[in-house]
Parts: structure tokens; sequence; C-alpha cells
């Protein structure tokens, strides 16, 4: 016999924390008040109640909500994930540090020998 249940609603382990709840703990965390988002998404304040008990919301909730507060949502998601992920804007950061560091390197070098030609 088929089993025929929904497996996404299947609890295993490793799953997500409730979407709902990790929104509303960073509007508290944000000291946003719910009902300037609520107005600015153009819902009910008690939608908005019902979006925090929510295991899991739509992409486009959660798009709109980090819009509303200004907060990149998704992002915060992502990092609970324990996968490593490096932004493009991270990329371009390291490649300039690694870039300024050998400067500073070759700098030191030249700053060495100037000091050895002036003790002389």
């Amino acid at each position: 016999m088929i089993n025929t249940d929904k497996k996404y609603l299947e609890k295993r382990e490793g799953d997500h924390p409730s979407v709902g709840n990790f929104v509303h703990w960073y509007i508290l965390e944000l000291k946003l008040k719910k009902k300037n988002i609520a107005d600015e998404l153009e819902i009910l304040p008690t939608t908005m109640r019902k979006y925090f008990s929510k295991q899991s919301l739509q992409f486009s909730i959660v798009w709109r909500l980090s819009q509303a507060m200004k907060f990149n949502l998704i992002m915060a998601l992502g990092e609970h994930l324990n996968i490593p992920f490096e932004t493009k804007a991270e990329k371009a950061l390291r490649s300039e540090l690694a870039e300024k560091e050998e400067r500073i390197k070759n700098l030191e070098t030249e700053l060495a020998v100037y000091r050895r030609i002036v003790e002389r």
C-alpha cells in the first residue's frame, strides 16, 4: 500500500524553525511596531498575528515583511541553515582585503629597506 500522507508535513530532524515565530522574534528584537508593519503591508493586525503562529510562510510574504521591516529576513533565515555562503559583496571585499594586505606587506618591506639605508 502506498503512503499518501503529505510528506512535507512530517516533522524531521533539522527542519526549519517556525518562520512565523522567527519573524515575530525579529520584530521584537528590532523594537518595531507591529501595527506599523501591518499598515505598510496593508493587512489587518489580526492577519499579522496569524502569521506569527504559522510554521511556514509564503516567500512573497517573507519578502514583503522584509521590506516593511527594512531587515533582510531571508538572509537571517539562511544563516540558520549552517551552510556556508558568501555574497558577491563579501567576495569583492575579501578580494580587496587580500590586495590591501599584499600592498601593506610590500610597503613594510620597502620601509625595512629604507630603515637599513638610514641606519648606515
